[in-house]
């Protein structure tokens, strides 16, 4: 785009020298290329400033990690990988004999608790028996409730689902694994589907002119030749490089840190499920202001050349 852009203006100023044929000599050519700089300049700057672009931007999603809720041997992994689940479909199962061991006891222990209960309120009624014994046979069968209540999540949480749209990926687990409650130790990852969105980072410079709703363009490195239209959706009002948390030392300012970029939600405005774009795939995006109208062809001709360029690729 630069070459064309000094190639026409080169063309012009030979045309007018020829035409009102202008003596070239040393001041002549100086000014033809002082000419040439403070245009170029000028432009770049106006276009970089109200239609800024940004290589610093992909596609980004959340992920959890599968820990189950007890402790127990892997025995069943119906679960495939990269293939669409639904909330509530079954990731892998635990061994529930000891779990369901363990119910049938406290139904046992609560069946007779609410017997010797009953036959105590009758005793009470017919013999005038001690009301302390009915209050000790309450409270014995409302903690064994409780206990039971426990031990049925228990019994339920050998079976682990999946918590929402999404896909497990990289699966490594196997039948005969031990599976235990530790947050740090997650059995799987799972994808949420329903959770993607596209982030771009621009420099600070321009960000009295990035707006909700300004229209922007993406091209990816692997779509070469293809322009996606955009729009802003949402300005993040934080910057990670200037997050502060409770700790014992005062924080110091001479600390180095990098200036951050603006990050910028965009949706698109096109059907990209026709795409192969994996989740997470890098981008180039260029938005465009509502100042400096005639300033946008410039931008929209060096992003559609980025896109070409994708083409030329030797590895």
């Amino acid at each position: 785009m630069e070459v064309l852009l000094l190639t026409i203006y080169f063309s012009f100023c030979w045309a007018i020298i020829k035409i009102f044929k202008i003596p070239v000599n040393q001041w002549t050519i100086t000014t033809v290329f002082l000419g040439a700089v403070v245009m170029m300049s000028s432009m770049l700057m106006l276009m970089a400033y109200f239609h800024p672009s940004s290589k610093v931007a992909r596609s980004y999603f959340i992920s959890t990690g599968i820990v189950a809720n007890v402790r127990g041997k892997v025995i069943e992994i119906p679960v495939q990988t990269n293939v669409l689940l639904q909330e509530g479909d079954i990731l892998f199962r635990i061994d529930p004999v000891p779990f369901q061991g363990k119910v049938n006891t406290l139904q046992a222990q609560l069946d007779f608790s609410r017997k010797r209960l009953e036959d105590s309120r009758k005793l009470v009624e017919v013999a005038g028996g001690a009301k302390f014994d009915i209050e000790l046979y309450e409270k014995e069968v409302k903690s064994l409730e409780g206990q039971l209540e426990t031990a049925q999540f228990n019994l339920n949480s050998c079976t682990v689902r999946a918590p929402g749209p999404g896909f497990v990926t990289q699966l490594l687990m196997r039948p005969g694994q031990m599976a235990v409650p530790l947050p740090l130790a997650p059995v799987m990852t799972f994808v949420n589907k329903d959770t993607e969105m596209f982030i771009a980072g621009f420099s600070q410079e321009p960000m009295q002119n990035i707006k909700v709703g300004n229209e922007a363009e993406v091209i990816y490195p692997g779509i070469p030749g293809r322009v996606f239209k955009a729009k802003v959706v949402q300005l993040l009002p934080a910057l990670a490089e200037g997050e502060l948390s409770a700790r014992r030392n005062l924080y110091s300012l001479s600390q180095q840190l990098p200036p951050g970029l603006i990050p910028v939600v965009l949706e698109f405005e096109e059907d990209m499920s026709k795409f192969y774009i994996p989740m997470g795939s890098d981008a180039v995006v260029a938005l465009y202001s509502h100042r400096a109208h005639h300033i946008q062809i410039l931008r929209k001709m060096l992003l559609r050349v980025e896109s070409w360029r994708n083409f030329i690729h030797f590895h």
